[in-house]
């Protein structure tokens, strides 16, 4: 009996030691596939990540009086912007390009406001500083200062290193500077640019502003696929002031973009959020429309004036189609944070959240909202492109 027991202990000794070895191995096994299966997501994010490329689209760069006396330092007798932008700065950071109107000249002392803008050349500094790679000239104010005013303000640009499209010294170098191409981490994005028009100040020979011209712009396109470009964006200036809604002329410049090869367009001009669209090519492909992301930065008052949005537009870079867009809503603040008295542009959705440590006076907080809401409720029945 006693070698019976041992027999069947010896059993049970072998089978639990084959059954710790089956349970080890498929421990391995399984820590293993879960590995396997982690490094995989990984590398399929990686790849994600690696095949978008985020291109942001800010509105009109304005520089009325009050900002400028806002931006001098009484203490150091000069200019500066660093705080103003304090707020959007990580969005710009965050993507891999970034653009803006500069609706100002860089004419030089003495600056001015409204009608006839000339800011310090601090403004472009910190616009540089905070991460634009890019900005367009081609708007209403562009000859504010005259023929100097354009070529110290292109003079100013080219000496920080900043590209630019829409205005030029002479026809000499538009042809050879325009349309501008950007290279984004290996996509080609090309850039076209034009005005409705200058506010009835017509340039000097030889300087040169784009305008609205189908025909122009049309060969304009022409011309980016040429240069093999993969992404072919149009910025406009158009529309009219105030109104919260494209109208059907600014559509049907679009729809003529659209027809000859332009993949994204935005808008600019209305100082106002206006609405968005879709507009398709012939072989049904579908281009965003933005007809107006509003001011960026400005000391105008009205109350739809006082926000804005920045677009961000993600692009595949290997196929150069945009899979998605989205409007990022702010709102101008002006007065006092941490005791400091400047032009703030802040984040909506991040103030509303209660992300920031500050809060806003009643009365600034409330029109924050309104506005917030406002855009929305233009931009919510928009089917933003996306794949």
């Amino acid at each position: 009996m006693k070698a019976r027991f041992d027999h069947i202990s010896s059993f049970l000794f072998q089978l639990s030691f084959v059954l710790i070895i089956w349970i080890m191995l498929g421990s391995v096994f399984l820590l293993g596939g879960a590995r396997s299966l982690e490094k995989e997501r990984e590398e399929r994010e990686a790849y994600l990540a690696d095949s978008l490329v985020t291109l942001l689209f800010a509105g009109d760069i304005m520089g009325h009086k009050p900002q400028v006396d806002a931006a001098y330092d009484r203490a150091t007798g000069k200019y500066d912007y660093s705080d103003c932008f304090l707020y959007v700065e990580p969005y710009v950071q965050e993507a891999d390009f970034a653009c803006g109107n500069l609706e100002v000249t860089l004419g030089g002392a003495p600056y001015s406001g409204y009608p006839c803008f000339s800011s310090p050349d601090a403004l472009l500094y910190e616009v540089k500083n905070i991460g634009f790679d890019l900005l367009f000239t081609a708007n209403n104010h562009v000859l504010d200062r005259g023929k100097p005013g354009v070529e110290r303000t292109i003079m100013m640009l080219d000496r920080v290193g900043m590209p630019h499209a829409g205005s030029y010294v002479d026809t000499l170098s538009r042809d050879t500077s325009y349309p501008i191409i950007m290279d984004v981490k290996g996509l080609k994005v090309g850039f076209i640019n034009a005005t409705y028009g200058t506010n009835g100040i017509r340039e000097k020979a030889p300087n040169v502003v784009n305008k609205l011209d189908t025909v122009q712009m049309a060969r304009d396109l022409e011309r980016l696929a040429e240069m093999g470009a993969d992404l072919k964006v149009a910025v406009l200036h158009w529309g009219n002031e105030y109104e919260l809604w494209g109208n059907k002329r600014q559509r049907q410049y679009a729809q003529s973009l659209v027809n000859h090869g332009a993949d994204l367009i935005i808008g600019g001009h209305p100082h106002v959020v206006q609405n968005a669209d879709t507009l398709f090519t012939s072989a049904g492909k579908p281009v965003v429309l933005y007809y107006s992301m509003g001011n960026f930065i400005s000391n105008q008052q009205r109350l739809e004036t006082k926000g804005g949005i920045m677009v961000k537009a993600t692009v595949n870079r290997f196929t150069g189609r945009v899979v998605a867009t989205e409007y990022i809503p702010y709102y101008v603040f002006i007065g006092t944070i941490h005791g400091k008295y400047q032009y703030y542009v802040i984040p909506s959705v991040p103030y509303l959240n209660g992300e920031y440590d500050f809060s806003l006076p009643k009365y600034d907080s409330l029109k924050l909202l309104n506005v917030y809401n406002s855009i929305s409720g233009r931009l919510s029945n928009f089917d933003q492109c996306r794949e």
